[in-house]
């Protein structure tokens, strides 16, 4: 038995079936859509005649841009010409035509045609000669006329005769008045006619059979086949195609032959060789006569390029006569198929170069490069004798480019440039349709964000950053199952539609999904990490779901997973949205309570450790609403710092705190003091924080050195290089700063001698739990010594026990705060403590300062 391989062909086979089984993206789609729509218009518009009139201006455009050829030297033309008429009348003759006749026919043509009718009544005896002049030379053809003239009847020939030496005129007109065709048969059952300018082509190749093939819809004369021009060959849509009609090329649009006049031959002055075996018309070329046509030439209708009918028929034979001879003469068409083909190719050349360049220049110029293409390749095309439609490509290419830049336009609202994944308005689609197909309960939404993506664009660039997204979006569609539903919503953000809602089996997708998008990838040959986290939303029962409202959960559990830590996922739960939405209700609050004045300060004492006596107080700011009493600082500050009013907020406590330092220093004279304030980490990057601090401290003649900023530890490490500099710059107006919570944050030792710092304040952390704690206990005697060695003040917080201030007082530091002394006071309260001589002695109570 003999074995054949043939499973490479079958394994190629099954690629490329793999390959067509792909669905295809949005821009192929759209470009296959536009095509086929343009087309489709198109072609009907062919149909309805639309483009007909542009097709043949086209045609007659090009045709005059065509090198044209000289005259005809197989043919001479006799010509009737104005000066003729004055000296023989009109109509001529028969005798003179007869004479005519003869006097051609000295000089042996080959054939004599008589483009003149002769419908007039005659003297009997030039009748004769006439009709003998046909009955004894079967090379002259005559002419009659089967249309309608003035009178209505028809213009035939003499009865004497021979029906086969005569043939028809009857022009084939275009509706805008120009000469294109050609009719040279008619197929008649009883009685065939035959056209003048076929007669004489006949009776020139008297050897060659002439044929009528009705089947293939041709002529042929010997070898050569005369195809019939059918309603909607070349640029035609409909035209009256009865008969054998053939698009007419015209040789040149002037002297298609050389010419006599009529009185030249009459006067023997005829040279012999412009005769002898030629074809020999004999008719009319004065304008008088009105038989002139309009042709291809004859631009915007001129009368300098109209053509006597002697000279269509001097134009017809010739084309008749060179394509017998087997040269370039017949105009050939595109089968339907073929024009098909033609408006298809440009229409998706249009739609890909549409979806493809990006630039507007460009995708102007390239339309008109385009433009031009079209119409030079029908220039080349006719100048081979193939008349292709030009105007109808043209319009199908514009229409597919405008039809796929109104899609580009829809897809890049709706579909990401970068990641070719679906924005967020096609997400909320999905996610709808996604709730009307399936049941409520097995819809979760997903929302991803990607982790210190802000860093990486710092550190490398948006370039890499793009990358970074790319391939992160390109792990996910890879990841995820085929009827999850990939967004990208966000500069950082992604959506995805899980079709599952137990929770098993969603945190077995998710944590499967970290892993993967964790993975180590390179990126313009750096090696990156990336991670994610990640809020999820599941559609239940208890409300009907609503597509945004399911996004605006995963959101908000996704911001949750950042804040406990990055690189988790979190469920949605309805106390997150609450607390969105109390957030919310914070922020607008805290517009409307800067507009009602509802911030005031209250101070706590600066206590020297040693002598009891108040050295300053430090300014709190607090908030108290109408109606609702005090809110928690824990509550908005952190809402100021992160929406940005914390820097308006911060220049009404330095000025308000300022104010009140300058009514104490007026009312106690002899009571020196100092108020410390809090710089935030917004006002560090406040450009004119300096100027403003200066203009306040010279509205209020108030001295700079009576004023302290703190400043926390963690603050001044996250740029020491700016924090450096605008300390110093501080420093300048003569205000004093302090390190607050000096020990919590970054391990600042090594700048330490680098700011111009005056103070550090111990943190009351350290400072509470002393009494317990030995190593605290050690930590803040390691402060107050560092702060000795560098000649800095010291000021403890939170001291709240006797046996806190008697060891802090043991260990040198020199001042302090903290409830054992005072909590902080309104205005009211600080100013009586400070009347006070012995104010430790009487203690007032929270509720008290809370009043004042």
């Amino acid at each position: 038995m003999v074995h054949f391989r043939v499973w490479p062909f079958r394994q190629q086979f099954q690629q490329w079936a793999s390959q067509f089984s792909k669905p295809i993206n949005f821009g192929s789609r759209a470009v296959l859509v536009s095509s086929l729509l343009a087309l489709t218009i198109v072609s009907a518009g062919k149909r309805l005649q639309l483009f007909e009139s542009l097709e043949t201006s086209s045609f007659d455009l090009l045709t005059r841009l065509l090198v044209q050829q000289a005259s005809d030297p197989r043919l001479l033309i006799v010509e009737v010409t104005e000066a003729d008429l004055a000296a023989y009348g009109w109509p001529l003759s028969d005798q003179v035509v007869a004479d005519i006749i003869a006097e051609v026919k000295r000089h042996d043509p080959a054939v004599v045609g008589l483009d003149l009718y002769r419908n007039t009544p005659q003297d009997m005896p030039g009748q004769a000669a006439l009709a003998q002049a046909f009955a004894d030379s079967p090379n002259v053809i005559g002419i009659f006329n089967v249309g309608k003239q003035g009178n209505g009847v028809e213009v035939p020939a003499p009865a004497a005769w021979p029906t086969d030496q005569v043939g028809f005129n009857d022009l084939a007109i275009d509706p805008d008045g120009v000469l294109r065709r050609n009719l040279l048969y008619v197929a008649a059952p009883d009685n065939p006619a035959y056209s003048f300018p076929l007669r004489v082509v006949l009776a020139y190749h008297s050897d060659l059979e002439f044929q009528v093939d009705r089947g293939s819809d041709l002529l042929r004369i010997g070898e050569a086949e005369f195809p019939a021009l059918l309603a909607q060959d070349g640029g035609y849509a409909s035209i009256d195609d009865r008969g054998f009609q053939v698009l007419m090329k015209y040789r040149t649009p002037y002297e298609p032959a050389p010419t006599l006049t009529i009185t030249q031959v009459l006067a023997g002055a005829v040279p012999p060789d412009w005769v002898r075996g030629k074809i020999v018309l004999i008719g009319s070329t004065a304008s008088s006569l009105k038989d002139e046509f309009y042709t291809p030439f004859s631009h915007e209708h001129s009368a300098r390029f109209v053509m006597a009918g002697v000279e269509v028929h001097a134009q017809s034979i010739s084309q008749l006569l060179d394509a017998i001879a087997g040269a370039p003469a017949l105009y050939r068409f595109l089968p339907q198929w073929g024009e098909f083909f033609w408006l298809l190719g440009w229409t998706l050349v249009a739609g890909v170069m549409g979806w493809r360049v990006r630039r507007p220049s460009l995708l102007l110029l390239g339309s008109g490069v385009m433009v031009l293409g079209i119409w030079g390749l029908s220039a080349l095309a006719l100048a081979q004798m193939l008349w292709v439609p030009t105007v109808e490509p043209v319009a199908a290419f514009l229409l597919a480019l405008g039809l796929v830049l109104t899609q580009k336009v829809l897809y890049r609202s709706s579909y990401d440039q970068l990641t070719l994944l679906p924005g967020r308005d096609m997400f909320l689609l999905q996610v709808q349709r996604a709730l009307s197909q399936k049941p409520a309960t097995a819809v979760t939404v997903v929302f991803l964000d990607i982790d210190r993506f802000k860093l990486i664009n710092q550190s490398f660039g948006h370039i890499v950053g793009d990358r970074v997204l790319q391939t992160l979006g390109q792990r996910l569609r890879q990841f995820l199952p085929a009827s999850a539903q990939l967004s990208r919503v966000g500069g950082d953000e992604f959506a995805f539609l899980l079709p599952v809602h137990d929770q098993p089996t969603v945190d077995q997708w998710l944590n499967r999904l970290q892993t993967e998008l964790s993975e180590p990838f390179a990126i313009a040959r750096r090696r990156l990490s990336v991670t994610s986290s990640m809020g999820v939303a599941m559609a239940h029962g208890e409300h009907p779901p609503v597509p945004h409202d399911l996004l605006r959960d995963a959101h908000t559990a996704m911001y949750r997973a950042k804040a406990l830590n990055e690189y988790r996922y979190e469920v949605f739960a309805s106390t997150m949205h609450e607390e969105a939405v109390r957030r919310l209700e914070l922020e607008s609050h805290l517009l409307s309570a800067f507009e009602n004045n509802e911030f005031l300060l209250h101070y706590q004492p600066i206590v020297c450790l040693q002598s009891g006596c108040i050295t300053g107080f430090e300014a709190l700011v607090r908030w108290y609403r109408p109606g609702e009493g005090f809110v928690s600082p824990g509550q908005f500050i952190k809402v100021t710092e992160e929406t940005g009013l914390i820097v308006h907020l911060g220049q009404w406590i330095f000025r308000a705190a300022c104010a009140q330092l300058k009514d104490w220093q007026q009312q106690f004279p002899n009571h020196p003091l100092t108020m410390s304030i809090n710089l935030s980490r917004r006002q560090l990057h406040q450009v004119d924080l300096v100027e403003q601090f200066g203009s306040c401290l010279h509205e209020l003649n108030l001295a700079g050195r009576q004023v302290q900023l703190e400043i926390t530890e963690s603050m001044i490490m996250r740029d020491v290089d700016g924090a450096t500099e605008l300390m110093h710059q501080l420093k300048q107006l003569g205000l004093k700063l302090a390190i607050d919570d000096f020990g919590t944050g970054y391990s600042s030792l090594s700048y330490l001698h680098r700011f111009p710092t005056d103070t550090l304040k111990i943190d009351q952390s350290f400072v509470g739990r002393m009494d317990k704690s030995g190593d605290d206990r050690e930590i803040v005697h390691t402060i107050i010594a560092l702060g000795q060695k560098l000649n800095m003040d010291l000021v403890a917080e939170g001291i709240e026990t006797e046996t806190q201030l008697n060891r802090l007082r043991t260990m040198g530091c020199r001042r302090g705060q903290g409830y054992l002394f005072s909590q902080p006071l309104g205005r009211e309260a600080a100013t009586a403590l400070l009347a006070n001589p012995w104010p430790w002695l009487t203690a007032s109570t929270p509720d008290e300062a809370q009043k004042a």
